[in-house]
Parts: structure tokens; sequence; C-alpha cells
């Protein structure tokens, strides 16, 4: 397996952990409120863009099917992030 696909690997192990800690796990305090949607959409949509670019440069290689896969599932949950933050937004404005 090539170098690029496994740190790729670890990169969306890693970004799909710190997402569930963020929004999953982390109490909100007065300090450190709620979820930053912002932050979350823009590196997940990061890591997704890439890995599907990385997957698509690596075409049948071991791995880069599953890279394209996550990419595209990140890209998926960074959307869903941005509606997040749309709609707290559109609240906030009430």
């Amino acid at each position: 397996m090539k170098p690029i696909i496994i740190v790729m690997l670890c990169v969306q192990a890693a970004i799909l952990v710190v997402t569930f800690y963020i929004v999953a796990i982390r109490k909100p305090t007065a300090e450190r409120p709620g979820p930053v949607w912002s932050s979350i959409a823009t590196s997940l949509l990061v890591v997704g863009i890439a890995s599907n670019t990385i997957a698509q440069g690596h075409v049948g290689k071991e791995g880069a099917d599953i890279i394209g896969f996550v990419g595209a599932m990140l890209i998926g949950m960074a959307v869903m992030g941005a509606l997040m933050l749309f709609s707290e937004k559109r609240d906030r404005a009430r």
C-alpha cells in the first residue's frame, strides 16, 4: 500500500474521531460553547476533497476505494455541518 494512502486513511480516521468528540461527547460550557459548525464543515470538506483527489489518482491500488468511499462520506458530513450552521444562524436571527 502506498504511503500516501496510509496517511490519508489515518487523517480520515482522525477527523472522524475529532468530529464525533466535538459533536457527541464534549459538553458545552460558558467558555467553550457548543460545536463550531463552520470549522467542522470546513475541515470535513478539505479532508473529503483531498481524499477523493488521492483516490482518483491511485485507481486500482490497495485502499484507494476505501479512501474514495470515506471521502464522499466526509463531503456529505460537511454539507450536513453547513446546514446545521445555517439552521443555528437562522434561529439566532429570530
